[in-house]
């Protein structure tokens, strides 16, 4: 019989981070590191890659909506510094710079001294947990990513070729529901167009839509025919017991296990709730053995559930919003973003737009919390949220509060800060609102969000 193992753990959200950062001395800045050093282990996803520019051969990728993630390696260190033992790596900006790239992340983070899952030489190597020794015990994490494109998932080697860098996919299937009318209405125009393509489904009349610009994919749109209009998600099945078995792996060899997922994707427009793959995704780790699930990808804060007496962040949100600040932009994003490309040796990083989610306000984006976490015996004790922000507040119109550059376009610093007065209090109203639909209640006192399960009852710990 062991006694009882207490863990305060430290959950901080996506680091779009690319500039050096610990020289800063406010008082609202070394608050925030004062909360990442003061746990027994410290999370963090680190959506940005690190590399020397010598490392690398070109941007792996062609679609240029999307920032090209890439820092200076030195920004580990700081990352370190601050007190990030351990980040996940699998993300939609993982393969940016190909294989060159994303193992070279690998490598500064462990030069570093922070350890690091979800990418890796081959799938076996993406998949697998990262294991962490803290004077607690050892924690592990398990990192996966939906939405990839296809050249971006970690494959096997087989026979003389070798295994393809990469990340650990959790691809997903979608079906899209409608009603007869409209699949009418659909096969008419798949037939007179010859899109109309045969799938593989269990429910009667499915069938699928294969557009043209999806031809080179192969990925069908698959419709069945039903009472209501839908979009039904699931994960992929193999790469589910993959996952798990990482998961079943770390329940054995560690003594906290955290899973995060970053995707990407949605059902339909990103709104205020997980879609429904992500959902199913977290309650199976937890089933599995996870002691901590975090989600992440749509760089905004969502719910928060207790299942099983364990925790399950939806959305962690953005915690460093930097990507203005990438100093090598290629000529891909220029292109997509509307640049003149004829006139490329005349472009410069400062051209806006040229990033997504920054070319309109938003009041997501530039908000989220620190989440500390107190597990007692792989239970959940209670939650503290402690709001940051990111020099904009979290209101619609998102007026800039810190600046950097005296330029036409305003580029805000990105640097987290703790929140204050009406800021905070809209950043904890929002955790608290989206997670009540949970069940989970937050409650608001001093500037900090607490869910306090310390004396619930077994029975409710555990629904």
């Amino acid at each position: 019989m062991t006694s009882p193992r207490t863990w305060n753990v430290t959950l901080a959200g996506e680091c779009m981070v690319c500039r050096p950062f610990m020289l800063h001395d406010e008082p609202e800045f070394t608050g925030v590191i004062d909360l990442l050093t003061d746990s027994d282990v410290t999370y963090a996803h680190l959506e940005m890659n690190l590399a020397d520019y010598k490392e690398l051969r070109w941007p792996a990728r062609g679609q240029g909506i999307g920032s090209f993630m890439m820092a200076d390696p030195e920004i580990a260190m700081d990352l370190k510094s601050a007190g990030i033992d351990i980040v996940s790596t699998a993300h939609n900006h993982s393969f940016d710079f190909g294989a060159e790239g994303l193992l070279a992340t690998k490598k500064h983070c462990k030069a570093a001294g922070i350890a690091a899952a979800g990418t890796g030489a081959d799938l076996e190597q993406a998949s697998e947990p990262a294991y962490l020794e803290k004077k607690r015990g050892r924690v592990a994490l398990v990192s996966t990513s939906s939405g990839n494109q296809h050249f971006m998932w970690a494959g096997l080697p087989k026979g003389a070729l070798q295994g393809r860098p990469g990340v650990n996919p959790l691809r997903i299937s979608y079906e899209f529901v409608v009603d007869e009318n409209t699949a009418a209405n659909l096969k008419e125009f798949g037939r007179n167009l010859n899109v109309l393509k045969p799938v593989k489904s269990e429910k009667p009349g499915a069938f699928g839509i294969l557009m043209p610009g999806a031809q080179q994919w192969g990925d069908v749109n698959t419709f069945v025919v039903g009472d209501r209009f839908d979009i039904v998600s699931r994960c992929h099945q193999r790469d589910l017991e993959r996952n798990l078995r990482s998961v079943e792996e770390a329940k054995a060899m560690a003594d906290l296990v955290l899973v995060a997922h970053h995707f990407s994707v949605a059902d339909g427009p990103r709104g205020d709730t997980p879609p429904k793959f992500a959902r199913d995704f977290a309650h199976a780790a937890i089933d599995g053995g996870a002691d901590i699930y975090v989600g992440h990808g749509w760089h905004k804060t969502l719910g928060i559930e207790i299942y099983k007496g364990k925790p399950i962040i939806y959305g962690i949100g953005n915690f460093f919003a930097q990507s203005e600040f990438i100093q090598r932009v290629p000529y891909d994003s220029y292109d997509a973003w509307g640049h003149d490309v004829d006139r490329l040796p005349t472009l410069t990083p400062a051209a806006h737009p040229l990033h997504p989610g920054l070319d309109s306000p938003s009041d997501t984006w530039w908000s989220s919390a620190i989440i500390k976490v107190e597990m007692e015996d792989h239970q959940l004790k209670r939650i503290h949220l402690h709001p940051v922000e990111m020099g904009r507040e979290s209101t619609p119109d998102a007026p800039q509060t810190r600046r950097t550059g005296s330029g036409e376009h305003d580029f805000t610093e990105g640097r987290p800060m703790l929140a204050k007065g009406d800021d905070a209090l809209r950043i904890l109203e929002r955790f608290q609102r989206l997670s009540k639909m949970y069940g989970t209640n937050v409650e608001i006192y001093g500037g900090v969000g607490t869910i306090d399960l310390s004396s619930a009852e077994p029975a409710a710990l555990s629904a």
